[in-house]
């Protein structure tokens, strides 16, 4: 118990530390800001100064606010759109069929939206998305993607997910993944707000990074609660690999999953703390008869709890076999067998003795995303009113780091 209040007392003594930091350096950005003051209405995707890409939506305004008002409806409505980026129009006039996305995020007074063409399109031509993208993926064809509003971070730094997810892609981890990119959003050229262009995590997204048809791809979720939601391929084997997690059949479901890719992928989202997986968040999918490989995606609850918890608390809390989780229970199954435990354990010294996933490159990554939209968070925040202020945001921005950083050191010391 004392240890407990050692720690929240420490953690106090920080925040308010932090608190008097940012005030600090927040007077001195203050003069800028004021320099680049703009009210949102004034803005267009013509006048708006920025490096960023500027996308403006051309749609019935009517159509977009009924869909904006019933966002539980499941409403798709149709329009164009443009792309540009320091005056050149990369994307001129495409017929989009645009729909609300996010669950809960859903609410707030930015939601997501999807996106998706007519047809797939060459985006090495086009240049919807620019990323540096992993070896085994390709972003050249692209049939739908999301604007999203960084689902529960939204209220807070707006980086959270984009920056882990870069963090992933730089240590070139045998992961699945989305790709995203910040971009500045008009509709019907009235300013929208500062929102991440991402590819889609599912199976029409996995199949354009693998340059495959769409039937091709075998792929199920685990949204909250546990629950086992089938989505797209062959039925039977997805239901055959969830009973063979039911009757704990290691050798089965040794053969059936990408080893390497399971690993990394557990490492990485419990290293982060990702409260909401794998109860959540979960998607799983196959090429043909390929074994199953896992999607790292929506890590915008990352360092919400257990930020000093080692990783193997973080097991026992999140993975308990009674909690209906079948992929911590895919985990438990696999951990128990001596061969597993070897490689998954050298691989986790590996990735901490390499810094691949040290908070100097997460800080770097961070710090990137933040600059360029720094200047722009005042006309966010004026129109949106989240988060409450410039000094907040920054906050969140500075805590994310922090976080991160307080996580790798207690995984080194113990």
């Amino acid at each position: 118990m004392k240890l407990r209040e050692n720690r929240i007392i420490s953690w106090n003594i920080f925040t308010l530390l932090l608190v008097i930091s940012f005030a600090t350096a927040c007077s001195s950005f203050n003069e800028e800001l004021k320099e680049v003051s703009v009210d949102f209405r004034t803005l267009n995707s013509e006048n708006i100064d920025t490096e960023l890409k500027v996308l403006n939506i051309k749609v019935s305004q009517k159509a977009f606010d009924d869909m904006y008002s019933d966002f539980n409806e499941e409403i798709e409505i149709e329009g164009t759109m443009d792309l540009s980026q320091n005056n050149n129009l990369l994307i001129n006039n495409k017929v989009i069929e645009i729909e609300i996305k996010g669950t809960s995020s859903a609410n707030f007074s930015l939601k997501s939206l999807g996106l998706k063409f007519e047809d797939s399109y060459d985006n090495n031509l086009e240049n919807l998305i620019s990323t540096n993208s992993l070896a085994w993926h390709s972003l050249q064809k692209v049939k739908a993607f999301r604007l999203r509003n960084s689902g529960n971070d939204f209220k807070e730094s707006m980086i959270k997910d984009i920056s882990l997810t870069e963090l992933a892609i730089q240590a070139e981890l045998d992961l699945d993944l989305t790709y995203s990119e910040q971009v500045i959003v008009f509709v019907n050229n009235k300013f929208h707000g500062l929102m991440n262009l991402r590819t889609e995590a599912n199976a029409s997204g996995m199949a354009k990074k693998y340059e495959l048809d769409k039937d091709r791809i075998t792929l199920a979720k685990i949204i909250a609660g546990g629950e086992v939601v089938f989505k797209n391929g062959d039925q039977a084997r997805m239901e055959q690999f969830f009973d063979a997690i039911n009757e704990k059949n290691f050798q089965y479901l040794y053969n059936e999953v990408d080893i390497n890719n399971f690993i990394d992928y557990m490492i990485f989202e419990s290293y982060i703390g990702n409260e909401d997986w794998p109860k959540n968040n979960v998607r799983l999918f196959a090429i043909d008869d390929a074994p199953f490989r896992f999607i790292l995606f929506d890590l915008d609850f990352v360092h919400s709890i257990g930020i000093e918890a080692p990783w193997k608390d973080f097991v026992d809390a999140n993975f308990y076999p009674s909690d209906a989780n079948p992929i911590g229970e895919l985990f438990n199954i696999f951990y128990e067998n001596e061969d597993f435990k070897s490689r998954f354990n050298q691989r986790y010294n590996e990735l901490l003795e390499s810094e691949l996933l040290s908070s100097e490159k997460f800080n770097q990554i961070v710090n990137t995303y933040s600059k360029n939209i720094e200047l722009l968070m005042p006309i966010q925040i004026e129109k949106h009113g989240s988060p409450a202020t410039f000094f907040e945001w920054n906050f969140y921005v500075e805590k994310l780091k922090e976080n991160f950083r307080t996580r790798e050191n207690y995984f080194k010391e113990n």
